[in-house]
């Protein structure tokens, strides 16, 4: 008889890790990746230092597990795993590895608020950073803006902390928007990581606009395109007075405004912009019905005291003023996003002012992009 040569017998099953055993400063958001050569892996357990296991997802020839949630920052994970080849042999792991420990985190504030859903069609969509982020193109990178249609738009570097978002022409009315802002686990420069994801949904109303002419003294009110009202106005008094070295002019400068926040009461204090009470034009009073289109101070407001120049002369601080009657329609149907310009008058409106952000040319707001 021939003799015959035994087969060599099949190495047992290999498990691999990654990250590797020991491994330090691990991304929180890299999945943690556990393979099985030469068998499939019947344990995975990957557990933090308090013993809770990681949520985790077996594929479907059960050679592969991976994690489907982030760790934490600065934790140590424990990694136990079992594999068995076709002969029954079993072969297991247990290893550790360290998440990185940021210097600092960073957290992305949203404007408008996550508690309004509806806003006009002017509105643009604000991420505030509560510190700078050393690395812009990282920190715009991380946020991304979803619509409903689909439309063309840039994030502009308002300062070394806030972004604005808009399109290149007004929101269509009924776009839904989502705006995720992805920046757990990214790094941002200088070990500044981010702190959460969040996420911001609004829809787009209908197309409120108001236009205020200073040669009619008139606000013609048109929305989703139809003029439903004509409101005579009285805007800022065409005079400039000097306080301690600075001008102060009372013109309301022309521009597209995006209403920013209403009160049925709103507190005005000519000091607030460098003007002291006690002066001849300085004043300290309670304004109802105010809704702000302006940080600089431009509200629209009722001004019972100036019913009879609405229409025909501009008395006002820079406020439009309106009488009570068509005050109390403005504020009930104007808020966050409607649109107001004005035109005419002799002062521009600076593009920072609030959210001058229309006034910007789109040519020149693409290039406020750290991605541009």
């Amino acid at each position: 008889m021939t003799p015959t040569t035994p087969s060599p017998a099949r190495p047992a099953a290999r498990i691999s890790t990654v990250p590797a055993a020991d491994a330090d400063g691990v991304s929180p958001i890299a999945p943690v990746v556990v393979r099985s050569s030469g068998g499939i892996l019947t344990d995975v357990r990957v557990t933090n230092p308090e013993g809770r296991r990681v949520d985790g997802s077996l594929s479907r020839d059960r050679r592969t597990w991976t994690t489907t949630e982030p760790l934490g920052y600065g934790r140590r994970y424990a990694v136990a795993a079992t594999a068995t080849d076709p002969a029954g042999r079993t072969t297991s792991t247990d290893l550790a590895f360290t998440t990185l420990t940021p210097a600092d985190t960073v957290y992305p504030s949203f404007m408008p608020s996550p508690d309004i859903r509806t806003v006009g069609v002017g509105q643009p969509l604000v991420v505030i950073y509560d510190k700078a982020p050393a690395d812009r193109v990282a920190a715009e990178k991380a946020l991304k803006v979803t619509t409903t249609p689909a439309v063309e738009g840039r994030w502009f570097w308002w300062d070394d902390r806030t972004l604005h978002y808009r399109p290149r022409d007004y929101w269509k009315p009924g776009t839904r928007i989502q705006v995720d802002a992805a920046v757990y686990g990214v790094d941002l420069g200088d070990g500044l990581y981010g702190e959460t994801d969040r996420t911001l949904r609004l829809t787009v109303g209908p197309a409120k606009i108001a236009k205020v002419d200073d040669a009619t003294k008139r606000m013609e009110v048109f929305v989703d395109g139809r003029k439903v009202r004509t409101i005579p106005v009285s805007m800022g008094m065409n005079r400039e007075i000097t306080v301690g070295g600075r001008a102060i002019s009372f013109v309301t400068p022309s521009g597209t405004y995006v209403v920013q926040e209403k009160y049925p009461v709103k507190r005005m204090n000519s000091a607030s912009y460098g003007l002291p009470t006690s002066y001849d034009l300085g004043y300290d009073k309670d304004i109802p019905l105010a809704v702000r289109i302006s940080n600089e101070g431009v509200f629209v407001h009722s001004a019972p005291w100036s019913v009879a120049d609405q229409g025909v002369r501009n008395v006002s601080h820079g406020c439009i003023n309106i009488a009570p009657d068509a005050a109390r329609w403005f504020y009930d149907t104007f808020s966050w996003g409607d649109i107001v310009t004005v035109t005419g008058t002799s002062t521009r409106l600076a593009p920072t002012d609030g959210f001058g952000d229309w006034n910007i040319p789109w040519p020149e707001w693409r290039k406020g992009s750290a991605l541009a």
